[in-house]
């Protein structure tokens, strides 16, 4: 296994701990609703594709997307291990998906993760670097 690949896997297990504690206690508190008990995000976060196709941009703005099974608030976290989880957003779902507005403010390998009644999304792994520009024609490299 190469080098990168354990470091990856070590912040995995970091990741997991940290979506533990936001499910168990720190997320649900932010809950204006008691949702569903089975409420649950179905997939991981889409923060779709940057126009660098490769990374995402400080200072620039990106929907996030989770698809939910239930009608109760979703909240979206940005996690870099070693620091506390970011608080994005929240939403209530329109049919079956949330969506908030992303703008990453530091460089760094991150996770979105999207919490719902105290069940975290799968994460989803982004790389943010400085990004260039504003509105719609934002880039990073």
């Amino acid at each position: 296994m190469s080098g990168g690949a354990v470091g990856v896997r070590r912040l995995g297990r970091r990741c997991a701990g940290i979506i533990a504690a936001l499910a168990a206690g720190g997320a649900t508190a932010t809950l204006l609703a008691a949702p569903a008990a089975r409420a649950a995000p179905s997939g991981p976060v889409d923060a779709g594709v940057p126009l660098s196709s490769a990374v995402y941009g400080t200072n620039c703005t990106y929907p996030l997307t989770v698809p939910v099974n239930s009608s109760g608030w979703v909240t979206f976290w940005e996690i870099k291990p070693g620091l506390p989880p970011r608080f994005i957003g929240r939403d209530l779902p329109s049919g079956a998906l949330a969506s908030v507005t992303w703008v990453p403010r530091r460089i760094g390998d991150k996770y979105l993760v999207a919490v719902q009644n105290g069940q975290a999304s799968k994460p989803t792994p982004v790389r943010v670097r400085q990004g260039h520009g504003s509105g719609g024609a934002c880039i990073a490299f």
